[in-house]
C-alpha cells in the first residue's frame, strides 16, 4: 500500500529563505515610505545612510519614517527606477546620534512618544535617553511635565515597542515573513522567540504558508538535535498531515515507526514523542492494526459513524401510501426498472440509505420519482445539496428544485468560525438528499451529519466507481461496502439504449476494455486520438480545443470545454497545457505583475480553497476581470471578488485541470489527455472519472501504452481509515 511521499530531510531550501553568497547588509534610517501595500508586507522607502539617500524595497513592512534599521538583502538594478536595495529582512539598529535618536523615538513605533516628546527626552538625557526609558519611572519624572502615570505609560510603551522590534528582528532572521512574525507576536508577545526556538514544528499548524521544511531549517538553526523528542513530534505530525493530503484518515503505526527510523530516529525517542503527543491530546491511537490519527480526523470518523447509526435507529416506516407511490410511478415519464424500484422503496423505508450507479443508469430519474412521491405524501421540507457549486447547479437543473452546496446548507458563521447548523441547531429538513457523494470527505460528512436532526431521512447518491474525494476518507465506498448500510446499485444502462458513445466508452473502461471511437450506430460523441509523441499530442489537444470543437460543434472553448490531465508536470501536464491554451484562447489578455505567475486578464480560473467569508468553495469557476498592483478581481458565480497578491494560491487557471479537480463537474465537451509520463497516476477509475465528465462530447488524446495501462490497472490507492469497522457495530 502506498505511503505518503517521503520528505527529503537533507534539503534546506524552502521558498527562497536561505541566504546566499550575494547577501549584503545596509544600515540607516527610514526617511519616508514611498509605497506600502495594503495587502501584504511589501513596501518601498527612501533610506538615509552614511553614503546618502537611497531606495529600498522588499517584504519588510510595516515600517515608519525615522526607524533605524539594519537591512539584509542585495543591491539590484531596477529597469525603471535604477539602483535600489532589495531587502529580505530587517532588524532594529540602535541609533548612535542625537538626531537619529529623536527620529527613532518619534517615529510612531513607541506608544505615547511623538516627535515633540522625543526631542524633549533626548534634549534632557542626551545619549543616555534609551537607558532612561529602560530604567523606569523615577528617571523619566526628571523631565518637566512628566508625572507618575505618564512616566509609567512611556516606560510600558517603550518596552512594548522595543520587544516588538527585537522579536520581529529575530523571527525575520529565522526566515519568517512579517505577517507570520506579527501573528506570533500578537499571540505570544516577547515570549514568541523562545516558543519558536523550543518547537518550530508547532508553527506548521499555526501559520498559513509555514511548512515542514521551514520548520526543519529553523530547528537546525537553533540547534535542535535530529534525534530529539521535539523533532520526533514534528516529523510524526508531518507524516500524518502528508497522509491526509493523500486521502488517508489515519496511518498505521508500523509504517510511521519505520519512516521515522529511516530518518535517523531511535525507537525510544519516537515512543517518548508519541506519549507526549497523546498526553497533550495532539494524537489519537486506536484500532487493529494500531492506527494513528490527528485529533480532527479521529473525531470526524467517529462522528460520521455515530451519526449514521443514530439516523438508522430512527423511525423506519414509509411516509407514503402504496397508492401515492403507484400514482407517482404512473405519472413518471419513464418506466422504472427493477433496481430503480428497489432504490425508491429502500429510500422510503430506511432512515438512511445509499443509491449508487454509473452514468446512464438512471440515478437522476430515480431521484426525481422519489421526490415526486414525497410531494404526493406531503412529506417535507426536502433539502438537496452537493459538495460543490457546479454539482449543486447540475442537481438543480436535473430535478427542477432548489439545490445548494453543503457549505451553504450548513451556513458558515464568520464570527464563530464555524457552521451555524450543528447538533444544537439542526438543518430544518425531514428529507436530505446528497448528490455526488463520491466527492464527500470525512470532515464535511461529519459536519453535515451532526447537523441532521433525529427523524430526518437521508439519501446519499453517487458513483462509487469514480475517484474518491480530494479530501481525506473514502466515505461513499466505505458506505457501499458496509453491510450495515441499506444500499442499492442501479444496474441497467438506460442511456446506452439511446446510442451514447460516451456511456459505452465509460462502461467499457469499467470492464477493462479499451474504449473505441463511436463510428457507427451511435451519436458520434466519443472519439479516441492515439498520439504517441508528447509534443504532437499537445499540439493535437490545442487544435481540438481551439479549432475543431468550436468549428464543428459550435461549442465555446472558453466556457464549455474542459481539458483534463492526470498530473501537473511535463509537456502533457496541467501547467504546460494551461500555458498553451491560454496563449491561443486568450492571446490579448493583459499580463499581471511578476507575482501573478503568468495570470492574465480574461483567463479562466477555478477556486481551490473553501472560503466561507467570500462564500466560494473548492471547485467553483470564474474568470479574471482585472489585475492590479497587489490584487486580482475575479468574477465567480455572478459575483465580483477581490483577492490579494498573497492569496493567489486560493485559485488556479482552469483551461486544463487535473481529473481529481474535475470531480462533480460536467462540461459540454471534455478532452482527456494521457501520456506515458503520467504512468504513476494511470488507473481505471481515473480514466473512468475523466470520461464521465463529458455531457455531449468526449475526446481522449492518448499515448497507446498509457491508455492500455490506465484501462488494465484496476488497482486503487486504498485509503487508510476505519469507518467500515465503526459502522459494523450496528
Amino acid at each position: 500500500m502506498p505511503r505518503p511521499p517521503a520528505f527529503d530531510s537533507s534539503s534546506r531550501r524552502f521558498g527562497g529563505d536561505e541566504k546566499d553568497d550575494a547577501h549584503e547588509t545596509l544600515e540607516g534610517t527610514i526617511g519616508y515610505v514611498v509605497y506600502a501595500s495594503d495587502d501584504s508586507d511589501y513596501l518601498v522607502a527612501r533610506f538615509e545612510t552614511d553614503e546618502g539617500l537611497t531606495t529600498i524595497a522588499g517584504s519588510i513592512g510595516p515600517l515608519e519614517g525615522g526607524e533605524n534599521l539594519r537591512l539584509h538583502g542585495r543591491w539590484t538594478e531596477h529597469p525603471k527606477f535604477g539602483k535600489q536595495f532589495q531587502a529580505t529582512w530587517s532588524e532594529v539598529a540602535t541609533p548612535t546620534t542625537l538626531t537619529g535618536m529623536k527620529k527613532y523615538l518619534g517615529s510612531g513605533v513607541f506608544p505615547g512618544i511623538g516627535p515633540d516628546l522625543a526631542s524633549k527626552l533626548v534634549d534632557h538625557f542626551g545619549i543616555d535617553t534609551l537607558d532612561a526609558l529602560d530604567e523606569g519611572k523615577a528617571r523619566l519624572r526628571e523631565v518637566e511635565g512628566i508625572g507618575p502615570k505618564r512616566a509609567q505609560t512611556l516606560m510600558d510603551g517603550f518596552s512594548d515597542g522595543r520587544d516588538r522590534h527585537r522579536v520581529f528582528s529575530e523571527l525575520r532572521g529565522l526566515g519568517l515573513n512579517a505577517m507570520q512574525s506579527n501573528s506570533l507576536y500578537e499571540k505570544w508577545q516577547a515570549g514568541a522567540i523562545d516558543r519558536v526556538r523550543e518547537d518550530p514544528y508547532a508553527l506548521c499548524d499555526m501559520l498559513r504558508g509555514f511548512g515542514f521544511r521551514t520548520a526543519e531549517r529553523i530547528a537546525e538553526q537553533v540547534g535542535i538535535e535530529r534525534d530529539s523528542v521535539v523533532r520526533a513530534r514534528g516529523v510524526l505530525q508531518h507524516l500524518l498531515r502528508e497522509g491526509m493530503q493523500q486521502g488517508h484518515a489515519c496511518m498505521p503505526e508500523d509504517d510511521l515507526l519505520q519512516q521515522m527510523q529511516e530518518v535517523g530516529m531511535e525507537i525510544e525517542t519516537i515512543l517518548e514523542a508519541i506519549k507526549g503527543l497523546v498526553d497533550a491530546d495532539r494524537l489519537r491511537i486506536g484500532g487493529e492494526p494500531r492506527m494513528h490519527y490527528l485529533p480532527e480526523m479521529w473525531n470526524a470518523e467517529i462522528g460520521v459513524a455515530d451519526n449514521i447509526l443514530r439516523l438508522l435507529d430512527g423511525e423506519a416506516s414509509c411516509p407514503a401510501t402504496a397508492d401515492q407511490i403507484e400514482s407517482a410511478v404512473r405519472r413518471a415519464t419513464f418506466t422504472p426498472d427493477e433496481s430503480q424500484r428497489r432504490a425508491v422503496e429502500m429510500a422510503l423505508e430506511s432512515p438512511f440509505a445509499v443509491m449508487t450507479g454509473g452514468p446512464g443508469t438512471g440515478k437522476t430519474t430515480t431521484l426525481r420519482l422519489l421526490l415526486e412521491i414525497y410531494d404526493a405524501a406531503g412529506f417535507g421540507p426536502v433539502e438537496l445539496a452537493s459538495p460543490t457549486g457546479r454539482a449543486a447547479k447540475r442537481l438543480q437543473e436535473a430535478t427542477g428544485r432548489k439545490a445548494s452546496t453543503i457549505h451553504r446548507l450548513l451556513g458558515f458563521d464568520p464570527m464563530e468560525n464555524g457552521f451555524r447548523h450543528n447538533e444544537d441547531n439542526p438543518i430544518d429538513a425531514r428529507v436530505l438528499v446528497l448528490d455526488e457523494v463520491s466527492m464527500l470527505d470525512l470532515p464535511l460528512a461529519h459536519a453535515l451529519l451532526r447537523a441532521t436532526a433525529d427523524g430526518c431521512r437521508v439519501l446519499f447518491v453517487g458513483d462509487a466507481d469514480q475517484l474518491p474525494s480530494v479530501g481525506p476518507g473514502s466515505v461513499l465506498r466505505d458506505l457501499v461496502a458496509s453491510a450495515a448500510i441499506p444500499t442499492t446499485r442501479l444496474a441497467r444502462i438506460h442511456r446506452q439504449d439511446q446510442g451514447s458513445g460516451i456511456i459505452e466508452a465509460a462502461h467499457a473502461i469499467l470492464e477493462g476494455c479499451l474504449p473505441e471511437t463511436a463510428t457507427s450506430g451511435g451519436s458520434g460523441d466519443f472519439f479516441l486520438s492515439i498520439q504517441d509523441d508528447a509534443e504532437q499530442a499537445a499540439t493535437m489537444v490545442e487544435k481540438i480545443v481551439c479549432e475543431r470543437i468550436p468549428g464543428k460543434y459550435d461549442i465555446d472553448p472558453m466556457q464549455d470545454v474542459l481539458v483534463l490531465a492526470p498530473m501537473y508536470r511535463g509537456a502533457l501536464g496541467v501547467d504546460a497545457l494551461n500555458d498553451r491554451l491560454a496563449a491561443s484562447l486568450n492571446p490579448d489578455g493583459a499580463a499581471g505583475p511578476e507575482w501573478a505567475n503568468g495570470l492574465r486578464v480574461g483567463d479562466r480560473i477555478m477556486i481551490v480553497r473553501n472560503d466561507y467569508d467570500r462564500e466560494v468553495f473548492n471547485g467553483d469557476t470564474g474568470i479574471v476581470l482585472a489585475i492590479g498592483t497587489n490584487n486580482v478581481s475575479l468574477e465567480v458565480g455572478g459575483y465580483i471578488l477581490e483577492y490579494k497578491a498573497n492569496e493567489m494560491h486560493d485559485f488556479i487557471r482552469s483551461y486544463c485541470v487535473t481529473v481529481h479537480r474535475s470531480q462533480g463537474s460536467e462540461a459540454k465537451a471534455v478532452v482527456v489527455v494521457l501520456g506515458s509520463s503520467h504512468y504513476m497516476m494511470l488507473r481505471r477509475n481515473l480514466l473512468y472519472t475523466a470520461v464521465t465528465r463529458g455531457k455531449d462530447l468526449v475526446v481522449v488524446v492518448a499515448n497507446r501504452q498509457a491508455l492500455r495501462q490506465a484501462v488494465s490497472n484496476a488497482t486503487e490507492n486504498l485509503r487508510h481509515g476505519q469507518l467500515q469497522q465503526r459502522l459494523a457495530v450496528h
